[in-house]
């Protein structure tokens, strides 16, 4: 690690594992809560689909200011919004479970607070990518960007194993308490963390890039986030009907499978590609076969602790590609311009994240191998195509262009 990058990860980090505890919490819970209170799957494959609409069109947007106002000032208002409509979120759901509201209303509640957080959140991801790009020189950059998906990945064990000790409390007990941490990380991220150093984007000629250079890329972070969108959204119903369990213990062992994902992923990024630092296409290369694999052994899984691997083996995939996406994007960008890729990547992904819960949680009413069909036919595009660019010449990080022309 580039000594310069310390001090401020020592900031940056707590505040992205609130902010991915509360994800992988929600996703480890939702389903399970949501049919106790009267919900199908597919309804809450809505819910998350609606918050990734809002987050296609709002994550350029805040990327975009991040470029001309600065990254603590979008991190800190998103972490802020986080925790508040988290909070709000938690109660809509109590209120579900207790019968005060019925369930119609609940499920509006929920919609509209998931794409309230998506509309202020948003920003919370591109600003950090964009922090450490701006930190880090290009030949770091796999490196750099890959400890923010370590954070993520972090967060992605604290929040399963937050869900599995604290649901004693009471099975939203975890979502309470979370996103309370999110709320004190924004205060602690308002106080000590630095603004790097960094040109502002003046939207004017020569200052913006085509995105016809970043699009293959962009459609690879669709396929994979797809891939993942279908998981997280039909593991917790999956986990369920193959232990034949309550909700209570299905949210639990759901959140043990998350951890086994996220404990892969963390070891790939903040270990595996911080000692090696290979080139973005080397990590694109390797991650979807490896993907692939994991959830292969899913579908054919005969016990639970079958799962519990593929969930290791896809993480481990997922560890791998997802900043190879994000260090290829931002080494084919200008300096300036670091804020607006890093969230026409989060749009992509959000895009996925759209497609993923209504097809995954809707073929999965029907039969759940429909599920990993569609699962492993977009792991082997995302492959296709990272293959393609793997032997193409890297663009310039700049290119002028006029309004008209991708930008």
């Amino acid at each position: 690690m580039e000594p310069k990058l310390k001090k401020p990860l020592a900031v940056l980090m707590p505040a992205l594992i609130a902010f991915s505890m509360g994800q992988t919490v929600l996703f480890a819970l939702a389903g399970p809560v949501a049919r106790d209170i009267g919900l199908s799957e597919f309804q809450v494959g809505m819910v998350v689909a609606s918050a990734a609409l809002v987050f296609v069109v709002a994550s350029p947007i805040w990327g975009r200011i991040s470029d001309r106002i600065g990254r603590k000032k979008v991190i800190v208002f998103g972490l802020t919004s986080y925790g508040i409509v988290s909070i709000l979120f938690a109660l809509a759901l109590r209120s579900g479970l207790d019968g005060i509201t019925t369930t119609t209303v609940t499920f509006i509640l929920m919609l509209v607070l998931r794409m309230t957080y998506a509309a202020l959140g948003a920003g919370i991801q591109p600003a950090s990518t964009a922090f450490m790009a701006d930190m880090s020189s290009e030949k770091d950059r796999s490196a750099a960007v890959a400890l923010i998906g370590a954070s993520f990945g972090i967060g992605t064990i604290l929040g399963p194993a937050a869900a599995a000790g604290l649901i004693g409390f009471g099975i939203l007990a975890p979502l309470y308490i979370i996103a309370v941490y999110g709320l004190i990380m924004a205060g602690v991220s308002a106080l000590l963390l630095e603004e790097p150093g960094h040109k502002a984007s003046q939207e004017g000629p020569g200052q913006s890039f085509a995105i016809r250079t970043i699009f293959p890329l962009l459609t690879v972070s669709f396929c994979l986030f797809t891939v993942f969108a279908v998981i997280q959204q039909t593991t917790a119903f999956y986990v369920q009907d193959f232990l034949g369990s309550d909700a209570m213990t299905a949210a639990r062992m759901t959140g043990f499978c998350f951890m086994s994902l996220a404990i892969a992923a963390l070891a790939v990024q903040g270990g595996l590609i911080q000692i090696l630092k290979p080139r973005p296409e080397v990590l694109l290369l390797t991650g979807f076969p490896l993907f692939l694999a994991g959830l292969t052994v899913y579908g054919l899984a005969g016990a639970f602790w079958h799962i519990l691997v593929a969930m290791g083996v896809m993480g481990a995939g997922f560890g791998l590609i997802s900043p190879g996406i994000t260090a290829a994007v931002s080494l084919r960008v200008g300096e300036q311009n670091q804020g607006r890729a890093a969230g026409l990547v989060q749009s992509a992904a959000s895009v996925g994240f759209i497609v993923g819960p209504l097809l995954g949680t809707g073929l999965y009413q029907i039969t759940p191998a429909y599920t990993l069909l569609l699962a492993a036919a977009m792991l082997v595009l995302g492959f296709a195509i990272s293959a393609f660019v793997a032997f193409q010449a890297r663009p310039p990080a700049a290119v002028a262009v006029g309004r008209g022309n991708g930008s």
